[in-house]
């Protein structure tokens, strides 16, 4: 999703190979068959590091194309991704759409049909953040903690019942704590940040490997929290403990030793993240297959699909 051709991390492209797989687990969570506390610690847990990890490399590489002066081709690259999958999406929410008044339409128009919110959320940040790149680090560095915090406490507000949400402003397609500014922006910059800052070279790898795990334990330790303690539990798409695990996992790609071969990681973890939604949906509305089942599928059926794109020549334009 929107990275470089050549000289791949290897590390990164498997990285995001093994948080693709999680994002599946997701929207068709293989664990559900072991109870609600298998899906806190994996699909409301663990698996939640997958956007925002995906986010950093974002912001990583988009400082890449600020130092070859060619952000806004970046911008421009992320707008056609999310154009492009937003109509081979059409016939899978059609019937939902179809159905919608004018401004819930436009609304899943301008912020995406399900998964492709990250699409819209990263193209709307990296404008922003392409707007403002001559900005101070200080300047950044408080832009990126205050978004940061700001949809923190939204998610904990919502979780306590001290606000509200409205439904005819937020849904699945707009959500107060996930979207371009308050989830998108914050870790975007994190990764925009750790290149212009060279942060992987003041940090070593057993330094961020060890942080990564601790963030990871905090992440379940937090979902349990939210469920268990909370008055109204929420979806944990925005969660404290996120702001350690998934930077650090990220440098620690970064630090790690090795260089691809080829693009083929890279490009089976964007199909996959693109492709596994309109299998599980198809396989929900039309089969009662249990979980893992879908789960299994959805992969195998992603994999197809990105192995298509591969030899049609395609990889360029969707992936």
């Amino acid at each position: 999703m929107t990275t470089p051709t050549t000289g791949r991390n290897r590390a990164i492209d498997l990285l995001k190979l093994g948080l693709a797989l999680m994002v599946v687990g997701i929207h068709a969570n293989p664990f559900v068959p072991l109870g609600r506390t298998a899906i806190l610690l994996t699909g409301d847990g663990l698996f939640r590091l997958g956007v925002p990890v995906f986010l950093i490399f974002n912001g990583y590489f988009l400082h890449a194309a600020v130092e070859a002066g060619r952000p806004w081709l970046y911008v421009k690259r992320a707008v056609q991704l999310y154009a492009i999958w937003m109509l081979l999406y059409l016939p899978v929410y059609w019937g939902m759409f179809s159905g919608q008044s004018m401004v819930e339409r436009v609304k899943m128009l301008v912020f995406g049909f399900w998964h492709l919110w990250y699409l819209s959320g990263m193209a709307m940040a990296a404008a922003l953040v392409t707007l403002l790149r001559h900005w101070s680090a200080r300047a950044m560095w408080g832009l990126m903690a205050i978004t940061f915090l700001c949809g923190i406490a939204i998610t904990y507000a919502i979780a306590w019942e001290l606000i509200t949400v409205n439904k005819a402003v937020f849904g699945d397609t707009l959500k107060p704590n996930r979207n371009a500014l308050f989830l998108c922006l914050p870790f975007l910059l994190a990764g925009y940040l750790i290149r212009r800052d060279s942060l992987a070279d003041h940090i070593s790898l057993r330094l961020a490997l060890t942080l990564a795990a601790l963030g990871s334990v905090l992440i379940l330790a937090e979902s349990l929290f939210l469920h268990h303690v909370a008055p109204r539990g929420v979806a944990h798409d925005t969660m404290l403990s996120l702001g350690l695990a998934a930077p650090m996992l990220a440098l620690a790609a970064l630090k790690w030793p090795g260089i691809a071969q080829s693009r083929a990681a890279g490009d089976y973890a964007s199909g996959i993240y693109f492709i596994h939604v309109a299998i599980c949906a198809m396989l929900f509305r039309h089969t009662e297959l249990q979980r893992p089942a879908v789960y299994a599928l959805t992969v195998a059926g992603a994999v197809a699909g990105t192995w298509m794109i591969r030899r049609a020549g395609l990889t360029r334009k969707l992936l």
